[in-house]
């Protein structure tokens, strides 16, 4: 008896829950699609020319939620229109503002609203910061040497560096300074890879892949110009300081004998490899580096989002070996790597420089904030040093 007076109470209760959730979506429902029957009357009134009587209908319906943004940018762009043609153009400005915080990428119609294609001339849309939260992409490093260093013979050197795919992702900021000037900051994390070959008086062959961990720290200008719609294509230059996190190198030596016949001629080639251990190579490595940056890319909007392609070149300018520590063997610890690098396997280091370039993918947030532009007034301190004084007739 007890069991069923609690389930009694229970299903009582659950069905009054019910009852009024139901009731309360149903009233918002009724009352969302009102202001929507709301909207379709003050748009026939426009028409008919019964400007006064818009206002006072759709006064109860501009909330957030009570239109779609595509209807409240109908509402505020009917409004702005209506208040222009009733002289009411303080109240026409503030329904534009709203118009543009729905529809921060709002465009006027040049050809059929004249009148606020006007009035959209006094406002301002574009962000004041664009923050660029994901990017993703892959690199290509090209090694250039300045000076050719070695144990053999280097004016018959046959060195030659090989570029590898590498891979970064970072994110950063944009602060604009006009519709289509910015400056740029960005933060990156860098795997890059390239590999060295050398051959030893035409014989042993030596192969070193070497891969750096590094953080880099870009700023830039950049130049952004929509060509169609949806599409902003932009170019960028600027600087950038990497530090090095850490260099490896995966050595591979192949010893390579021949043996010949009484004629001289080589009967048998008997290669014999040497993969060795991993070393680490920070410590002759250039920790801060300098680069010059320039790229290109475009910008593609959906919604009121965007995504991003762009190539970028990043040019080195300091020398990555650090000639200090360059035959610093010491007597044990890290500096038993370079040892190793050093008389086992005879490399002595290049001067060199890194170049990269990189593809990236980025997701980008522009952070909107429509405003009026504010009318200068006067000339500034600078204007009115020079400014002519009247003259004092007497």
């Amino acid at each position: 008896m007890g069991s069923k007076l609690v389930f009694g109470k229970i299903s009582r209760r659950l069905l009054r829950d019910t009852f009024v959730c139901v009731f309360l979506f149903a009233g918002n429902f009724s009352y969302a699609q009102d202001c929507s029957d709301n909207l379709d009357q003050a748009k026939s009134l426009y028409r008919e020319g019964k400007l006064y009587d818009i206002p006072g209908i759709m006064e109860n319906c501009l909330g957030d939620n009570d239109l779609e943004r595509g209807q409240r940018v109908e509402a505020f762009e009917l409004l702005s229109l209506t208040y222009l043609y009733i002289d009411e153009p303080e109240l026409a400005e503030e329904s534009y503002l709203n118009l543009l915080d729905a529809d921060p990428e709002y465009q006027p119609d040049s050809i059929i609203e004249v009148e606020i294609e006007f009035l959209s001339k006094k406002f301002k849309t574009t962000p004041i910061f664009t923050v660029y939260p994901a990017k993703l992409g892959t690199n290509v490093t090209f090694p250039r040497v300045v000076n050719t260093n070695g144990t053999d013979n280097t004016n018959n050197s046959k060195q030659s560096y090989k570029s590898q795919w590498g891979f970064q992702f970072g994110g950063g900021a944009d602060w604009h300074i006009s519709n289509s000037m910015s400056l740029g900051a960005e933060v990156w994390f860098d795997y890059k890879s390239f590999r060295f070959n050398n051959r030893f008086f035409d014989a042993d062959s030596l192969q070193i892949s070497e891969n750096q961990m590094s953080i880099e720290f870009p700023v830039f200008a950049r130049y952004t110009q929509k060509v169609k719609e949806n599409w902003y294509p932009y170019i960028l230059g600027g600087y950038s300081l990497s530090y090095l996190i850490q260099s490896d190198a995966a050595p591979e030596f192949y010893e390579i004998t021949e043996i010949r016949d009484a004629n001289g001629d080589v009967e048998e080639r008997i290669i014999n490899p040497d993969i060795g251990r991993t070393l680490n190579l920070s410590n002759i490595r250039t920790r801060f580096n300098h680069n010059l940056v320039l790229g290109l890319g475009v910008k593609y909007r959906l919604l009121y989002e965007y995504i991003s392609v762009e190539v970028r070149y990043t040019a080195g300018l300091k020398n990555v070996l650090n000639v200090n520590n360059q035959f610093d063997f010491g007597n044990g610890g890290e500096q038993n790597d370079l040892r190793e690098l050093t008389f086992k396997y005879g490399q002595v280091d290049n001067d060199f420089r890194l170049d990269d370039l990189s593809i990236t993918f980025g997701y980008v947030h522009p952070l909107y904030k429509p405003r009026k532009i504010q009318k200068k007034s006067g000339k500034g301190f600078i204007g009115n040093l020079f400014k002519s004084k009247e003259k004092s007739t007497y």
